[in-house]
């Protein structure tokens, strides 16, 4: 009884002591996971600002090809079309002849072959640049799955009161 008596204030006098010291490490623990959880949203808004780029690069490229198509729809749509109309201007309602305007339509038929041509090395242009963007995108998640598993490892450090490692890009 005596000895507890005795204790009890020395350890409430120990205890207001080490209470400043108790409550700077608080702080410095909630401070340390307000760095780690700013880092992750900075990457996050990276990540978001990329995501948007790729998306409007994507969306022009997809654009690119919609373009690109038409002329090859309306080529296959009026080709035919435009043969017959060239064979009637040409010869005449009544006298239009179809082994006479043979070549001439072949020719017609050529040009738009060379057009589909060049429309289609365009296109395949525009699928090698999508695909370059897809190839970014990953790279970017990879980047940022790496991101994440370092703020992870910096909460875990600043839980256990461990001094915090060095950043992912420093490793």
């Amino acid at each position: 009884m005596l000895t507890e008596i005795v204790t009890r204030p020395v350890k409430a006098a120990v205890a207001l002591v080490e209470l400043p010291l108790t409550a700077k490490r608080s702080l410095d623990e909630v401070n340390q996971l307000m760095e780690v959880s700013r880092r992750q949203l900075e990457a996050m808004q990276r990540q978001t600002d990329s995501a948007l780029d790729q998306a409007e690069r994507m969306n022009e490229l997809l654009a690119r090809v919609v373009k690109l198509t038409e002329p090859i729809e309306k080529a296959q749509r009026g080709g035919e079309y435009f043969a017959e109309g060239l064979r009637r201007m040409i010869f005449g309602e009544d006298q239009a002849r179809p082994d006479a305007v043979a070549g001439e339509a072949t020719g017609v038929e050529g040009g738009l072959a060379r057009m589909s041509r060049a429309t289609e090395a365009e296109l395949e242009a525009a699928e090698a640049e999508l695909a370059a963007l897809e190839a970014d995108r990953a790279a970017g998640e990879e980047r940022a799955a790496l991101a994440e598993e370092a703020a992870a490892e910096a909460e875990a450090r600043a839980a256990k009161g461990e001094e915090p490692g060095p950043r992912p890009d420093e490793r």
